[in-house]
């Protein structure tokens, strides 16, 4: 594998020179699908017609690419579905929120002391839903009994 990379490398760097003018392939350390082609196709372009490049060489180049372009879908759709999970996550979150309005629960204010009261509304302050017991705000986390 590290033999074809180099190849590939030096046949681009050939046509490169061969052509007279220097393309920059890819500004970024990793190839992406683009880098690929331009390299596969200068590789075509710039091999010898009578001593062509082996098929199996050329096999293996575009199966690494078949894999590369798949490991790209796969991690689309994971970027995807965590996104779906997150926005569940929060739907979810905001309906148990609401279901605590009217309900009786002790809360811990921070300093030891438990605070037992009715929930009067649910506040969301830098994106954490914070319960509101006889007036003060309480993060949710800090609720240690519900009745």
């Amino acid at each position: 594998m590290a033999s074809s990379i180099s190849s590939t490398s030096s046949t681009a760097q050939t046509a490169q020179s061969q052509s007279g003018s220097t393309t920059v392939l890819n500004q970024s350390a990793t190839l992406g699908e683009d880098s690929f082609l331009q390299l596969l196709v200068a590789q075509l372009q710039n091999q010898d017609p009578l001593d062509p490049q082996d098929n199996t060489q050329m096999v293996a180049q575009l199966a690494q690419f078949s894999a590369l372009e798949q490991m790209t879908n796969v991690a689309n759709t994971d970027s995807q579905v965590l996104s779906a999970i997150q926005s569940l996550q929060s739907v979810t979150s905001m309906a148990f929120e609401h279901q605590l309005i009217g309900t009786n629960i002790s809360v811990d204010d921070g300093s030891g002391n438990t605070v037992t009261g009715q929930v009067s509304s649910i506040k969301i302050s830098n994106g954490e839903a914070q319960v509101v017991v006889n007036g003060t705000s309480y993060p949710l986390s800090q609720v240690v009994q519900m009745s």
